[in-house]
């Protein structure tokens, strides 16, 4: 198993001021990376959103096509079985 020092040679030690100085470094730069985060998150909803917006729009434009291809084909079918329904209809009175 290997041996960890819990305290660093005396020539390595950072004064109070360097340590505060470092760790207002590495905070700052843990905000950058926070920002960068955020904002790539934000991409990635932005274009998922987009994508299922475009996909819903396409499902619908189908579905009006293919409502209209059956409505076509039940009016066919009618007239198959019934050419004369059309004139079977009550008049308006």
């Amino acid at each position: 198993m290997a041996e960890f020092e819990t305290e660093p040679d005396p020539e390595e030690r950072l004064s109070r001021d360097e340590t505060i100085a470092r760790l207002k470094q590495i905070r700052e730069g843990l905000r950058e990376v926070v920002d960068n985060l955020h904002e790539n998150i934000e991409c990635i909803e932005s274009d998922t959103l987009q994508q299922y917006r475009l996909d819903a729009e396409s499902k619908a434009v189908n579905l009006e096509a293919e409502v209209k291809r059956l409505r076509e084909d039940l009016k066919a079918i009618k007239d198959l079985l019934d050419p004369n329904l059309e004139k079977k209809k009550p008049r308006d009175m």
